[in-house]
């Protein structure tokens, strides 16, 4: 419902330089959560080469049909001395 307009918000919050972030929830009965969290925990103590891989596919699970709340932004100042550093190493 409020999709294009958090749309919006969230591209003027970036072209303006804030850092963004959309807040949505998912509902979940207790053998959803419980069958999700198995999943994650092997793949969080996962030892193997893909454990990034197995991660991302767990996460990917977990982040779709999500409702959205809505969006909100910061601004990030960076700290005293981070543009000279980045500059120099760019």
């Amino acid at each position: 419902m409020y999709e294009t307009t958090t749309a919006k918000h969230l591209n003027d919050y970036g072209e303006v330089g804030l850092r963004t972030l959309a807040l949505a929830y998912k509902k979940l009965d207790e053998s959803e959560y419980s069958a999700w969290n198995n999943e994650f925990i092997k793949a969080k103590t996962s030892i193997s080469a893909d454990r990034e891989a197995m991660l991302e596919r767990v996460a990917d699970m977990m982040e779709k049909d999500l409702i959205l709340v809505g969006a909100t932004a910061v601004e990030d100042k960076l700290q005293k001395g981070v543009h000279d550093k980045i500059v120099l190493e760019t």
